[in-house]
């Protein structure tokens, strides 16, 4: 199968898994706008076990599930079955695992380009004082968590979707 045709599959194939994505993601967003207050209740001011200005180690629970997790999950599954729509076969195991770090790694390029971009040319100061993009010092972790965490998220959804049905 061609890339395009590949693409476009695996895309059309995991439309659930962009939407929830794209809703979780954007749920602290609606809420602040909705506010105009940057505090979310039940994710921020979670973790304080180190320094708030710490340029690796995420700070809150938005920022380790919604802006780094999510992307790389959806990129993960969504890697892993484009992948399997190239190669015209399904993977186990360990090729599974590397098809979804691909994934996890691709979409946390193409993740960091746009931010990249949205805080080089276009970044407007919200309402609560904060910035629409995240700045350069958020790609590293996103790239991190996209190679070591992203592909992993997937079987824990599976593990948890396996105990539930039984």
């Amino acid at each position: 199968m061609g890339f395009f045709n590949a693409l476009t599959a695996s895309l059309n194939k995991n439309k659930k898994v962009i939407v929830t994505g794209a809703v979780l993601y954007l749920l602290p967003v609606i809420y602040r706008f909705a506010t105009k207050n940057s505090i979310v209740p039940i994710l921020d001011n979670t973790l304080f076990l180190y320094h708030r200005n710490s340029q690796i180690t995420p700070v809150n629970l938005e920022t380790l599930g919604l802006t780094f997790l999510i992307p790389a999950a959806v990129g993960a599954v969504v890697g892993a079955s484009f992948l399997e729509s190239v190669f015209n076969r399904r993977f186990t195991g360990m090729e599974k695992y590397l098809a979804r770090v691909f994934g996890s790694l691709s979409f946390a390029f193409l993740w960091i380009a746009l931010h990249f971009i949205g805080y080089s040319f276009f970044n407007p100061v919200l309402p609560w004082g904060g910035h629409l993009w995240a700045g350069t010092e958020a790609y590293a972790r996103n790239l991190l968590v996209a190679l070591v965490v992203g592909p992993l998220v997937p079987y824990i959804f599976e593990f948890i979707y396996r105990k539930v049905r039984r």
